[in-house]
């Protein structure tokens, strides 16, 4: 598609992306922090077996609720059928995306698994991009590079990870599916169009939730979440809601490894909360880690 069509005029091609899109990514990326802290500490607190699911599950159902009503008040200009079939194939990866995501961050350490699978999400994107016309100008380049320090610094509990760690850690796998996974959700919805609005975001999320909740009833029999669970996921269905509607906004205008890179900077969210409202301490490599992450959103503005 070298342009997007628009009822009130054309739409910069895939690949390009403006200031609206950054801020798009970046304020989803506020959101998703938020959602990656509510859903280990649910899946602590809760103790249960298969409660990364239900946790998932819950999170999932809420946030289409909030994306269908954002459609009641905002209609898509236009719906094709791609703009079906990218969202539903990204709906798939994301259904077994986001249980392993709250339970890497759960079981931890997430020294590993975080930079794990935010540098993953990360190279995904800006590796197919070239091979499906979305190409990174020399800043953007710089913007993606100063997100990958940023990334390793803000979630590394204050220190490098260290390849002893790598190595013996049972969580490195998972980071490697859970970036792998978002990475290419992230190419996928870059597929549909800008005049289908929310829709692409609504169908990544029925298509979760018809996912884990088929898995939730055959593997206990039951898909309704203990109240610890409940809880939580009402919280974090709105906030990862609104994030998806939010990313889906700014992918469907820019460059998958673009949005993908500043949304990987979620850590930064999950590690501010936990310090003001956890009294976790921030450590001076994470404070590092920040300073990289506003360089990166400022090189991708810039480059808009």
């Amino acid at each position: 598609m070298s342009e997007r069509r628009s009822e009130v005029g054309p739409v910069p091609a895939i690949g390009q992306h403006s200031s609206v899109t950054v801020l798009l990514a970046a304020a989803s990326a506020v959101f998703f922090g938020v959602g990656d802290l509510l859903g280990g500490i649910a899946i602590r607190r809760s103790g249960r077996p298969g409660a990364a699911v239900s946790v998932a599950m819950t999170a999932t159902a809420v946030g289409a609720v909030v994306v269908g009503l954002v459609l009641v008040v905002r209609p898509p200009e236009a719906v094709s059928v791609a703009d079906v079939i990218w969202p539903v194939m990204a709906g798939l990866l994301m259904a077994a995306t986001r249980p392993l995501l709250y339970l890497g961050m759960a079981r931890g350490p997430v020294a590993v698994f975080a930079p794990g699978y935010g540098l993953t999400m990360i190279a995904v994107p800006a590796l197919v991009g070239p091979f499906i016309g979305q190409h990174l100008t020399g800043i953007e380049v710089l913007g993606v590079l100063l997100a990958v320090m940023a990334v390793v610094l803000l979630s590394g509990e204050g220190r490098l990870p260290r390849i002893g760690d790598i190595v013996r850690s049972r969580v490195v796998g998972m980071a490697l599916a859970v970036g792998c996974s978002i990475g290419m959700a992230g190419v996928l919805l870059t597929q549909a169009d800008s005049a289908a609005g929310e829709v692409p975001a609504l169908l990544v999320l029925l298509t979760g939730l018809v996912v884990l909740s088929t898995f939730a009833r055959v593997r206990s029999g039951s898909v309704w979440p203990d109240p610890i669970v409940r809880r939580f996921g009402l919280v974090l269905g709105f906030t990862s809601g609104t994030a998806f509607v939010l990313s889906t906004a700014a992918y469907l205008r820019g460059s998958a490894a673009v949005v993908t890179a500043l949304i990987a900077l979620c850590p930064g969210v999950s590690v501010g909360i936990a310090w003001r409202f956890l009294g976790e301490r921030v450590a001076p490599l994470q404070v590092l880690g920040g300073v990289f992450g506003v360089a990166s959103v400022v090189a991708f503005a810039l480059g808009a």
